[in-house]
């Protein structure tokens, strides 16, 4: 997910991420995300202002923006097995996805 260009969304994450960290840290701690992925997201340099520096995800509510990412070869697609190695990798996401799904869920995007 890429919100940084929805400061709105970026604020319901980082609100839901407070509210629910152990929920948070339970997903990505879980061994096989956390053997697969990495969250990865743009960042600032400090906890933003309404935020606790001191919370236990503070690393996380500096993100504008989350994702995972998983690097897949050529010769991992070219593979018979890729579906199956696929939809793995995706069961592992999905945990991920519920979250941020969760905490976007009053999100309405901006009418142009």
């Amino acid at each position: 997910m890429f919100a940084d260009m929805f400061k709105d969304a970026t604020n319901m994450v980082r609100d839901y991420i407070a509210a629910h960290g152990v929920e948070w840290q339970t997903i990505i701690d879980e061994k096989s995300f956390s053997e697969t992925f990495s969250v990865k997201g743009e960042c600032l340099k400090n906890v933003p202002r309404g935020y606790d520096p001191a919370h236990p995800q503070a690393e996380y509510l500096k993100n504008k923006s989350w994702y995972l990412e998983y690097p897949v070869s050529d010769d991992q697609l070219q593979k018979d097995s890729f579906i199956n190695f696929a939809a793995d990798i995706l069961i592992r996401m999905q945990p991920f996805n519920t979250f941020l799904n969760n905490a976007l869920i009053d999100f309405v995007m901006p009418k142009r």
